[in-house]
């Protein structure tokens, strides 16, 4: 047999795998979420100017890019735009932006389901807007109603939630958004890799823990096309990018006592077991050290975390699933899911979301600005939780409040989150973030909250909690005070000021409750 034949039946070999994949893929989606997409995909094709939104966070960024690359290869004309949420002020400059662009598709991603009744109002109603596409994975209300014949042939809601999987670990906003790529065209499949960083920033591979439902699947379509490898390694950030001693002085998810924010510390640490920091006059990341010396580091952090916790269970994120993009460059913070969503996230949270969506469509430029807003990233979330070490937090029944004027609503959910990863606030509590520095000046307060996945497994649902305590002032006081919406975990609400004490007040008896306090 010859080299050439030998490469040709290697070739033909990779392909029946991959088919054999996609077809097992398809075969995975729900049966009453597949004809939907469909749908949706036949309104792409079919479109002739479409206009497309999506969220502000690593999910919803990658959900934008997926969406815009979509476009760009069936040779659409389209915009985006990446909107912070949609509400009742939002609605208003989104129904401006689609009437200046006229198009006759409009595409919303991880967002839409919790505000369905403001799309079909505004949106559904502007002349020349044919089709309207919801791809979520958020909760929808409860009291979600129903949609009229009318409607329904306009307006096609993709999401998880509505077909017996979760929102919160089977598929995020960006995987919803590939989906619907996929149906439009198999040659889509690359986009597989965006679909798991936004899944990745979404926080549904349960901590490192690996991927389950669609999520999983998407990840082995991924592996199958080489675009994706996944690797049991250590699951700090930076394990591509930072020096060695640096890696462990900036983690936070475990808080590594005697070493986060230690810098002498953290060079002992790695002089002690006998590792070089350097090779020649370049600093080592963690992908360049040998495999014995990276189980010696490891090793060591475990023993860092046990010596300090009474709690095993927190070493066991030490060690987990690490996503490397095959197809992004080594040594950079896009080579692993993992840093790749953190930079997306630094884009959005540093109100830039659209540089995030430029590095995700592979612009070298965009990449260099996206790195200058990962410092500042960076800066702004070690400067809150200085704040909050020293200003200390609130302690109602059922759930921990945080009010920092300071910190602006972008960043305040991950502000809130980095705290009880690091033990600076309990876990046995929710924990709420307050924002009055809200995007454009928002005459609105920002309510962010986190739960720790095992508070939601006693029963505490974020979201249900927020929505909840929004619908009984507005319907109390005969007016749209506060808007709510999110996941069980992690859930978020805008509300007028002069009720801001009233809101937490409903919001602690029902979290107390949830707790069976």
């Amino acid at each position: 047999m010859t080299r050439y034949s030998r490469a040709a039946n290697l070739y033909s070999t990779l392909v029946e795998f991959v088919l054999t994949k996609m077809e097992s893929f398809y075969e995975s989606i729900p049966e009453t979420m597949g004809p939907l997409i469909l749908q949706a995909a036949k309104k792409v094709r079919s479109a002739e100017r479409v206009f497309a939104f999506s969220h502000i966070d690593a999910d919803g960024i990658s959900a934008l890019a997926i969406i815009a690359l979509m476009l760009e290869r069936e040779g659409k004309e389209f915009e985006w735009k990446n909107v912070h949420q949609i509400n009742s002020e939002s609605i208003i400059q989104i129904d401006d932006d689609i009437r200046n662009y006229q198009p006759d598709l409009v595409i919303f991603s991880d967002f839409g389901s919790g505000q369905i009744e403001l799309v079909k109002k505004y949106v559904l109603g502007i002349d020349g807007v044919e089709s309207v596409i919801i791809l979520d994975h958020h909760l929808p209300p409860n009291n979600h109603s129903d949609i009229s014949e009318e409607v329904a042939s306009r307006l096609i809601e993709i999401n998880p939630c509505q077909h017996g999987m979760s929102g919160s670990y089977d598929l995020s906003g960006a995987g919803t958004a590939f989906l619907l790529a996929l149906y439009v065209s198999q040659d889509n499949v690359d986009l597989s890799e965006l679909a798991i960083v936004g899944a990745t920033g979404d926080l549904q591979d349960y901590y490192g823990r690996g991927f389950v439902g669609l999520n999983k699947e998407i990840m082995e379509l991924g592996q199958a096309t080489g675009l994706l490898e996944v690797v049991r390694d250590l699951t700090f950030f930076g394990i591509n990018t930072r020096p060695l001693p640096y890696l462990l002085q900036y983690a936070t998810d475990p808080y590594l006592p005697g070493l986060t924010g230690a810098e002498e510390a953290c060079y002992a640490f790695f002089q002690e077991l006998g590792i070089d920091m350097k090779s020649g006059d370049e600093w080592r990341t963690w992908v360049d050290l040998e495999p014995s010396e990276k189980q010696q580091a490891i090793q060591g952090i475990i023993q860092v975390v046990l010596d300090h916790y009474d709690d095993p269970r927190i070493a066991q994120g030490i060690i987990g699933d690490t996503i490397i993009l095959n197809q992004r460059p080594p040594k950079t913070e896009m080579r692993s899911a993992k840093e790749f969503s953190t930079l997306l996230n630094a884009c959005g949270r540093n109100r830039r979301p659209e540089v995030g969506v430029r590095i995700c469509m592979r612009d070298a430029e965009a990449f260099t600005e996206g790195r200058a807003l990962l410092q500042q990233h960076r800066a702004n979330l070690a400067s809150a939780l200085r704040r909050l070490e020293e200003d200390g937090y609130k302690e109602m029944r059922g759930m921990y409040v945080v009010d920092d004027p300071l910190t602006p609503d972008t960043i305040i959910g991950i502000v809130i989150g980095m705290a009880q990863g690091s033990m600076i606030i309990p876990v046995d509590r929710p924990v709420i973030g307050i924002s009055r520095s809200t995007t454009e000046d928002s005459p609105l307060v920002k309510l962010s909250g986190r739960a720790h996945k095992r508070l939601v497994k006693r029963g505490i649902n974020l979201k249900e909690t927020f929505v909840e305590v929004a619908d009984t002032l507005n319907e109390k006081n005969e007016t749209l005070i506060a808007e709510a919406g999110g996941h069980p975990m992690a859930a978020g609400a805008f509300i007028q000021e002069n009720h801001l004490d009233e809101f937490l007040e409903l919001a602690s008896i029902k979290l107390a409750m949830q707790l069976g306090q």
